[in-house]
């Protein structure tokens, strides 16, 4: 079936495949938020840019995701703090503050029409979550002077979810929600508007970094580029091994039901957010514009996409709503994201500085991605501060390296998943 975000497109580009072998100052590959808003902050930059897709632009990740605009890193500042201590806790904390409000100014600078809404909540699905939600609330709002987060309880938190499955969590009026692709197309036709050259349809096959320059490698031609980037995120495959122990696709599936009636609409979604639940595998979920429920659920580390995937993502909607059960479902979709060990961003530079890559958002991208590309950008034409602070994230590779780490992160998966049940 088709992804609903295709088909409620509100931008077509259309973009030649590239032939022959040409120059650049910079080549990008990956046409996902990261490569195209590298692409953008890069080409205002006066730097003669060129972007790779293998696909159609955003035909990954960024534009098949749940379309959350989340602030701060996917691991909690508990999480940071203990890990990684205060200090540099709090400073990772405003990069992702920053990527959120990026994303508004993206919006509002471009005129991208992609629904953007604000509210998200984490409802618990265990009670014995609450506490450890309170007290998050409370140190945001004492340690970090951040006000926008408020703890729901259980009437409160059943109230905006219309489903008695879930206790209460917290709720967060600075981060958002959007129509993904319709962002991301947004940013690649500024970036096009801007003057950088870019190629659909053409896989980038390998690069060979020479003293000058570097070679990339396509089917009918070259690329000789001062630098390269690596925004692939989900789909880099084995175009740079030494990424790939750091890195692990997984694959996520979502599903739009028909429109829903008013009455449905006021029951289950009355302040029209977005959620993410407590769950390892984690349910996401909110209302289209035309009033759909956009349900997100189910992760594999198969090769391939499945092709069942109604079944997998209608089984966790009906347990959350069971009155939705055999509910009509207009489209299904999946994509490919990349998460690390940690769940923290992987960047980092190779080949002494010839290459950057940006990658690893493990479900957070939608903001920080974006808000990567001008990180990287930065990183090229001078002032890489902020690229670096990312890049002294602590780099952990999955068990077996890379070819173990699927059959490693399955069995991880099933624990996991038995343990949200239980």
């Amino acid at each position: 079936m088709q992804s609903y975000y295709l088909a409620s497109r509100n931008i077509e580009i259309d973009q030649p495949k590239l032939t022959g072998d040409v120059h650049a100052d910079v080549c990008i590959i990956g046409g996902g938020y990261t490569g195209l808003s590298t692409a953008l902050y890069l080409v205002k930059e006066g730097v003669n840019v060129l972007l790779l897709e293998s696909n159609k632009l955003a035909s990954g990740a960024s534009g098949a995701n749940g379309g959350q605009v989340s602030g701060g890193m996917r691991r909690d500042q508990f999480y940071l703090e203990k890990t990684l201590g205060v200090d540099y806790a709090k400073v990772l904390w405003e990069i992702g503050e920053k990527s959120k409000y990026h994303a508004k100014h993206l919006i509002d600078q471009y005129q991208i029409q992609c629904d953007y809404k604000k509210g998200i909540a984490h409802p618990n699905h265990k009670q014995k979550y609450c506490e450890e939600s309170k007290q998050y609330v409370d140190h945001m709002n004492e340690n970090y002077d951040y006000h926008d987060i408020e703890y729901l309880d259980d009437n409160e938190m059943r109230d905006v979810t219309g489903s008695n499955t879930y206790y209460g969590g917290s709720y967060d009026e600075g981060e958002a929600h959007c129509h993904p692709l319709n962002y991301a197309l947004g940013i690649a036709k500024a970036a096009i508007s801007a003057g950088a050259k870019i190629f659909e349809n053409t896989p980038a096959l390998s690069y060979k970094v020479n003293d000058d320059h570097v070679k990339v490698i396509i089917k009918d031609g070259s690329i000789k580029a001062d630098r390269v980037v690596l925004a692939c995120n989900g789909y880099l495959g084995n175009f740079e091994k030494s990424l790939t122990s750091k890195i692990l696709p997984m694959n996520n599936y979502i599903v739009a039901t028909k429109p829903l009636d008013d009455e449905t609409v006021q029951k289950i979604n009355p302040k029209d957010i977005a959620f993410a639940d407590s769950r390892f595998v984690i349910n996401y979920f909110r209302m289209s514009a035309d009033k759909r429920l956009l349900f997100g659920g189910g992760e594999n580390y198969s090769q391939e996409l499945s092709n069942n995937i109604i079944p997998i993502v209608t089984k966790p909607l009906e347990k959350i709503y069971p009155f939705l059960k055999d509910v009509k479902i207009d489209y299904a979709w999946g994509g490919k994201l990349a998460i690390t060990m940690n769940r923290l961003p992987f960047f980092t530079t190779l080949h002494n500085e010839k290459v950057i890559s940006a990658q690893g958002y493990s479900g957070q991208g939608v903001a920080l991605a974006s808000y990567s590309g001008k990180l990287v950008s930065e990183k090229i034409t001078g002032n890489g501060e902020t690229f670096d602070i990312m890049a002294k994230i602590p780099r952990q590779s999955f068990p077996g390296g890379r070819f173990l780490r699927n059959p490693s992160m399955k069995l991880g998966m099933l624990y996991y998943s038995l343990m949200d049940r239980l």
